[in-house]
């Protein structure tokens, strides 16, 4: 018999943890993914070149009209229809039956019953393709719906001895350059999950943005939403009770605590750049979701934005992980930044550990790729005048994450960090930069109540909001450039930094790296000192 498939390289997915299968998806259910294909390699971003365009992106490193007409044929005789090309080619959105997924990749699909949690489609083992398209496609994405990666936002428990920082307190903490955003468009990644019988984490109450906003006198911003997969029901805080009732304990945190998270993020760079484009994109907590939110921010409509604030991610070495998701958002990251945007993305709550067991330290992906700038966290110590390391006293998370990536270094990162783990590679540095996650925490306003949070998770939509200031205040000539490259040049990681020298993240089981002066793997350059780092951006 003909072998009329190969072997898709990188595909191969453990069972998902904690589950049981149920038996197969029924063959008629109706499933969407992502394909990725080989496009032209792309070049490392560099600190001297103009953004690139969308338009540039396609034309330069976009897939042949040609390939990807011979990709959607073989496609369509698998009965799969092809809904949008975008990335110039190098991503296709179908769809198909389950059955027709399953010919074509043969994906095994299933029906698992995650333990907490209600059922979910799944695969395991790996993907094989139609021979035709050998070498072409390089990702099947969207198969499997096993939540991919934390929000790392830390619930920060009884009240702060201290009052939690207001964003005009938050401003003068960090000398953030004067403005309010105006001209800067800011997308906020959101991921979320649908937990069944009409159940979706996060729901968006814009209400709770708008009372923030007024109760710390800015102008309410306009925040627009982009449903990449997933929607979100929008709610009033009435709406947003009744959809608590008669739901159990257990689910209600489940709901509660995304919906807070998301509020969070929108209220930190609402109050800091009221007058700027804010956009929240909600995609799926998948691998997919992933994949496709960077190909929303890189490919859609409408202006290209300055930054991302994106506060989620995994160990990159956790088994959750496929290769080829991986290299599929590291390569989605690195046309972001050739398109002149900073994505900033959590370092993480764990410290070295990234809640994995063994010894071996680890960091998180999507912030340990070299296209990503990385955020760490810092906590106010000896009544506020001393910044130093986060560290909680949570006997698990609540430590800022930091260390040093399988990902190669990349060129501008001239550092000499070694990972403590014997054998490693001299990898990827994270974080990037630090700001304030832990005590006193941020003010929030929840469903109508003021309350306080903090994590990495906060610390990531700061330094988007930061950055759309600067970028606001920078002459037109030094505007929208992926910030990375810059930071490592001589005179800006020293000038536009306050240095954070005291603290770890060793977590329980795993050791840690420690802060020390000059850049270290816990708190990268520091803490920003704003109006510094505007000067020292604006001669680079």
């Amino acid at each position: 018999m003909t072998n009329t498939h190969t072997l898709l390289a990188g595909s191969r997915r453990p069972a998902p943890p904690n589950c049981k299968r149920l038996g197969n998806v029924p063959s008629g259910a109706r499933v969407n993914a992502t394909i990725t294909l080989k496009g032209p390699d792309l070049p490392t971003p560099r600190a001297d070149e103009r953004p690139l365009s969308r338009e540039e992106i396609a034309k330069k490193f976009g897939v042949p009209k040609a390939t990807v007409q011979k990709v959607i044929r073989v496609l369509e005789s698998y009965k799969l229809k092809v809904v949008e090309v975008t990335q110039g080619g190098r991503t296709l959105k179908v769809r198909g039956t389950a059955d027709a997924i399953d010919e074509a990749f043969k994906a095994k699909l299933g029906i698992y019953k995650v333990r907490g949690k209600g059922p979910i489609r799944a695969r395991e083992g790996v993907l094989k393709i139609p021979n035709p398209l050998n070498r072409i496609v390089t990702g099947v994405f969207g198969l499997d719906q096993r939540r991919m990666a934390k929000r790392h936002a830390h619930a920060a428990g009884r009240p702060s001895a201290r009052d939690p920082l207001t964003p005009q307190k938050l401003e003068q903490q960090y000398n953030f350059p004067a403005g309010d955003g105006a001209g800067q468009t800011i997308v906020i990644a959101e991921f979320g999950e649908d937990h069944g019988n009409g159940r979706r984490a996060p729901t968006w109450i814009p209400s709770d943005v708008t009372s923030f906003c007024e109760t710390h006198g800015v102008p309410a911003p306009r925040i627009r939403l982009k449903r990449v997969g997933f929607s979100p029901h929008v709610y009033t805080r009435r709406q947003y009770k009744s959809y608590l009732q008669h739901t159990s304990r257990n689910l209600r945190k489940r709901l509660t605590g995304p919906t807070g998270e998301t509020t969070m993020d929108a209220q930190i760079v609402a109050a800091l750049c009221p007058k700027a484009d804010i956009r929240i994109y909600f995609a799926t907590l998948d691998e997919g979701g992933f994949v496709n939110l960077l190909d929303a921010v890189t490919s859609g409509s409408g202006p290209i934005p300055v930054v991302v604030s994106m506060s989620y991610g995994a160990a990159e070495d956790s088994s959750g992980w496929s290769r080829g998701a991986k290299t599929a958002i590291n390569e989605r990251l690195q046309i972001a930044a050739l398109m002149g945007i900073t994505v900033c993305v959590s370092s993480g709550d764990d410290g070295s550990g990234c809640y994995q067991s063994g010894r071996r330290c680890h960091v998180e992906f999507p912030s340990s790729s070299p296209y990503a700038l990385s955020v760490g966290g810092t906590m106010l110590s000896h009544r506020g005048h001393v910044e130093e390391a986060w560290r909680g006293r949570s006997r698990q998370g609540a430590i800022t994450g930091g260390g040093v990536s399988r990902f190669p270094r990349a060129p501008w990162q001239g550092v000499k960090i070694r990972s403590l783990n014997p054998g490693a590679r001299f990898g990827r540095v994270v974080p990037d930069v630090s700001a304030l996650a832990g005590r006193p925490y941020y003010c929030v306003l929840f469903d109508g109540k003021t309350d306080h949070n903090g994590g990495t998770s906060a610390a990531t939509p700061l330094w988007a909001s930061l950055i759309a200031r600067i970028n606001a205040a920078l002459p037109p000539s030094k505007r929208q450039r992926f910030l990375p490259p810059l930071l490592y040049k001589p005179g800006v990681g020293a000038v536009g930094f306050r240095d954070i020298v005291l603290g770890h993240n060793a977590s329980r089981l795993h050791p840690g790296y420690k802060a020390k002066h000059g850049f270290d793997a816990v708190s990268g350059w520091g803490v920003p000192d704003g109006c510094r780092l505007l000067g020292a951006l604006a001669v680079v």
